[in-house]
């Protein structure tokens, strides 16, 4: 039997503290890229297999930081949330054509990001507004933040630019 040092035994003690997650209201924020992680994804769905970028991206969120992640998978069918990724970071330009791997050449880089809430098991994934995402969160309903969109790096970014949203 192999022992690794990575698991736990079940006698083993728990030292660590859970760790404080942070849920970011609706809105447009500046994200840099803090980890990229090649997955395949392993769902048993229709994606299984699919070879996948994690991304994990910080944000600063009321005076501290906050991370969001979205999985790039390496798809046909989504090819064009690799190419708005890779335009969001000036990897790609229109026309151009790339590898998939210039991914990991956004280590480290900054984009404007979308953020949208969605609660639960919700499966019209719709765009809840900041006092729904408030009330949710007060009743203790789950809500997950998740990328819309990836775009270049603006100055007139701000969390409360929630033109996109309709409120």
């Amino acid at each position: 039997m192999i022992m690794d040092d990575n698991f736990f035994k079940w006698d083993d003690t728990v030292t660590a503290d859970a760790q404080e997650f942070v849920t970011l209201m609706p809105g447009k924020y500046t994200g840099k890229v803090t980890k990229i992680e090649k997955q395949r994804c392993e769902s048993g769905g229709k994606m299984n297999g699919c070879p996948l970028a994690k991304v994990t991206l910080e944000v600063e969120y009321n005076g501290g930081k906050a991370y969001v992640s979205d999985n790039l998978f390496l798809a046909r069918n989504l090819e064009w949330k690799i190419a708005q990724y890779l335009h969001a970071f000036g990897l790609k330009e229109k026309g151009e054509p790339v590898r998939a791997d210039r991914i990991l050449d956004s280590m480290g880089k900054s984009c404007t990001i979308t953020v949208f809430c969605q609660s639960g098991k919700d499966e019209n994934y719709r765009t809840y507004t900041p006092e729904e995402v408030e009330y949710n969160l007060k009743h203790g309903i789950d809500v997950f933040c998740k990328i819309k969109s990836f775009e270049p790096l603006s100055e007139t970014v701000s969390a409360s630019d929630d033109s996109e949203f309709g409120f």
